[in-house]
């Protein structure tokens, strides 16, 4: 699914039916692939937007300091640009295991179910504004007004 999703999106494609939710070929649903699917796009758009090379981003004046064998992450410059370049997942789990499984050792599916709980009981749509709406309906031909 990932792969398939990367593809289409360096193809330039900015919607792909059937893309989020949809499990077995698309005879069932379901909230937590929703929020996996979700998850999987989110990574996707963070790789289209490349990464971004100038004098600051080389950062060559840290090489120079660090050399080689250095270390890194020991550096402001690379913290301050390594939190702007990750994509941070919510359903995924970098932890170290045994951190993992202290915190209850939820998997992807377990997670993604409660993010989905939380999103349906607490997430409140704005409306679409009414001129917005108008607008949209008197394009439709034979809409059918309840």
């Amino acid at each position: 699914k990932g792969m398939t999703l990367i593809m289409a999106a360096l193809a330039g494609a900015n919607y792909i039916h059937n893309a989020a939710g949809m499990l077995e070929s698309t005879t069932t649903v379901a909230y937590e692939q929703y929020v996996i699917d979700n998850e999987i796009i989110g990574m996707a758009m963070r790789a289209l937007q490349g990464i971004e090379v100038n004098e600051e981003t080389l950062a060559l004046k840290v090489i120079d300091k660090v050399g080689p064998g250095g270390n890194y992450l020991a550096e402001t410059h690379t913290v301050k640009h390594m939190r702007s370049e990750l994509f941070f997942p919510k359903v995924s789990d970098r932890s170290l295991r045994e951190e993992w499984i202290s915190k209850g050792g939820k998997d992807a599916r377990e997670r993604a179910k409660e993010i989905a709980k939380n999103i349906l009981a607490w997430h409140k749509p704005l409306p679409i504004p009414s001129d917005i709406d108008k607008k949209i309906i008197s394009k439709i031909k034979g809409l059918i007004k309840f």
